[in-house]
């Protein structure tokens, strides 16, 4: 069978749909920095029309301080690539969605982008769950455009597990 990701981002991914469909909860995921590939390796995954709901891809600077209903104002004082934004995303995700859980994944991919603050190959994830509140990371990953961007996808996933697994608890 032909792929586009490795074995890991697929595995992380098939454990993604299978936890949700156990727990029948349904997802959902905005991104930025990773172009729609969290919703291409989740889809990519059989059985993931049963729990994927929609997925939202934002990627000009405006689309990523605006969308989703987030407030320019957070993308004006601390980059469209920062913790409240990712935030603001993640909870315009719950917004405009139906699904139980999503995350949000921000970032500079590079070759170009990035601050003093913010290097390229910085990735902030935030998420949500129905049942409470997910707290967001920063990570700074290491490699090219490419490998920056799969180590995103890979942090989301395994984001959006925790937060099925605290969801599920929670229920």
């Amino acid at each position: 069978m032909s792929t586009l990701f490795d074995e890991a981002i697929r595995s992380a991914a098939s454990r993604v749909i299978a936890a949700a469909a156990d727990a029948g909860l349904r997802v959902a995921t905005v991104e930025t920095v990773t172009g729609g590939l969290l919703a291409a390796a989740l889809t990519e995954t059989p059985g993931a029309s049963k729990v994927f709901e929609k997925g939202f891809v934002l990627y000009h600077s405006d689309a990523k301080a605006t969308g989703l209903g987030a407030d320019p104002g957070l993308a004006a004082t601390h980059g469209a690539v920062s913790a409240p934004v990712t935030a603001a995303l993640a909870e315009g995700l719950r917004e405009h969605s139906g699904a139980d859980v999503g995350v949000a994944v921000t970032g500079y991919a590079g070759p170009t982008g990035g601050n003093d603050r913010d290097p390229v190959g910085t990735v902030y994830l935030a998420g949500f769950r129905r049942g409470g509140t997910a707290a967001g990371e920063r990570s700074v990953f290491g490699g090219d455009r490419l490998a920056v961007r799969l180590a995103a996808v890979q942090a989301a996933l395994t984001r959006l597990a925790e937060l099925i697994d605290q969801e599920r608890v929670d229920r």
